[in-house]
């Protein structure tokens, strides 16, 4: 049920999963990119779309913490107060600037790469992962906070 005076922390989540489908949505481009390099399998590998869909997933999530933790502090005088939420946020983050930032380099500096892929790789499927995680501790926050 959606407490009309809890109408604002709903804002955050919002953010948060369209950053989600933006994401995702790079990571499995970026799973055909590894599958066409690693296995000599022809996919076709959309680059511009790849690249636009991370930039924006990434500017969502840094957004969605944002918010997330302007209305926490509105809220409850205390960012810190949703707990795991709030330190898996912390961790998260740099995450996000790694992935972001060597995908951009790659991006400014388009050459053949060997490291520079797999790290991004790595930190994209990473980050995903810990997001899921992300929503499971989100929707504990929810469940004990908003939705009681």
């Amino acid at each position: 049920m959606i407490l009309e005076t809890k109408l604002h922390l709903y804002i955050h989540p919002a953010i948060q999963v369209l950053g989600i489908v933006f994401g995702y949505t790079a990571l499995y481009w970026g799973g055909m990119r590894f599958i066409t390099v690693h296995h000599k399998i022809k996919l076709e590998f959309p680059w511009r779309h790849h690249v636009i869909y991370g930039k924006i997933a990434i500017f969502l999530w840094v957004i969605g913490t944002a918010v997330g933790v302007y209305f926490t502090q509105a809220e409850w005088k205390n960012y810190q107060f949703t707990g795991d939420h709030y330190a898996l946020g912390v961790i998260i983050f740099p995450f996000m600037l790694a992935t972001f930032f060597s995908g951009y380099w790659m991006d400014i500096f388009k050459k053949r790469r060997k490291y520079l892929c797999l790290v991004h790789g790595t930190l994209g499927v990473l980050l995903c992962t810990l997001v899921f995680i992300q929503v499971i501790t989100g929707i504990q926050v929810f469940m004990q906070f908003v939705w009681r």
